[in-house]
């Protein structure tokens, strides 16, 4: 029996696997010395670019630094910090959606970040629309929160954490001899299942909000929202560069579109970018 179970766990280990982002976020926007796997581009190329980009932003050429930062995330080099530089460029170009945008960005990948925080807050007060927003059920304000607490690889790191003290419980309960170990192995081991199962459930939350965004940033100017996915729907209001929408489904070019105060309707894909 106890041969069998042994054999479980070492299955268990070798074949969990936890949700992880293929992004590698870069503290402090230090593009040396970080690998990706499967992008193949040269690091000196890298540190070129990102230096460029921050000296044309020191001489206040915001746009082309702009361009240089969007490389560097299309080469596969994403991070909340350079978001933030992003967001700030594009502050400076009097970009206000895009601005949103990249800070929205930035704390996606970290929640945390203070200075996305702190400059999302200013830049939203240029926002023209101003909604009410529908109340929300505390427990479901309360969770949300919560999982928002960390990144996803946190999350996973410390789902796997607990795994390995789920193992450790159960390795003491079946062949401690003393009845205090086997106790305590006990307990730990359940405290520990609780608590993974919590934390891989936000990991997996934070990876689906990677995977599939449910939220974008209006970038037009001004959008026409109509009932039905079609430029002959009826025209329910307009909304602002800048504001945040949820996105639901796409139908033929059009997205179906929710405000936080419950109202609903179809845009252009092309107005808008998902967060």
């Amino acid at each position: 029996m106890k041969r069998a179970v042994i054999y479980l766990i070492l299955s268990l280990v070798w074949t969990s696997q936890l949700p992880v982002s293929g992004n590698d976020p870069i503290v402090g926007g230090d593009l040396l010395g970080t690998t990706f796997p499967g992008i193949n581009v040269d690091h000196t190329d890298i540190d070129s670019l990102y230096h460029i980009a921050n000296s044309l932003y020191q001489q206040g050429q915001y746009e082309p630094a702009l361009e240089q930062y969007n490389t560097l995330i299309l080469s596969g080099k994403e991070s909340a910090d350079l978001y933030y530089n992003m967001g700030n460029a594009a502050y400076r170009s009097n970009s206000i959606g895009h601005a949103i945008l990249y800070y929205e960005k930035a704390l996606k990948l970290e929640p945390a970040h203070e200075d996305a925080i702190h400059n999302l807050d200013f830049v939203s007060r240029y926002r023209l629309d101003t909604f009410e927003e529908v109340p929300v059920l505390f427990l479901g304000a309360w969770i949300n929160g919560f999982v928002q607490l960390f990144p996803e690889q946190s999350w996973s790191i410390l789902a796997m954490a607990f795994f390995i003290i789920i193992l450790t419980g159960l390795l003491v309960f079946l062949f401690s001899r003393r009845m205090v170990l086997k106790k305590s192995g006990f307990i730990s081991g359940l405290v520990a299942l609780i608590l993974f199962v919590i934390t891989l459930s936000s990991a997996i939350s934070r990876h689906r909000d990677i995977v599939n965004p449910d939220s974008g940033i209006i970038l037009a100017p001004s959008v026409v929202v109509r009932s039905s996915p079609s430029a002959s729907g009826t025209e329910l209001f307009i909304l602002h560069e800048g504001t945040k929408i949820k996105v639901n489904e796409e139908v033929s070019g059009w997205q179906n579109v929710k405000l936080i105060d419950g109202r609903e309707g179809w845009i252009l894909v092309d107005d808008f970018e998902s967060i």
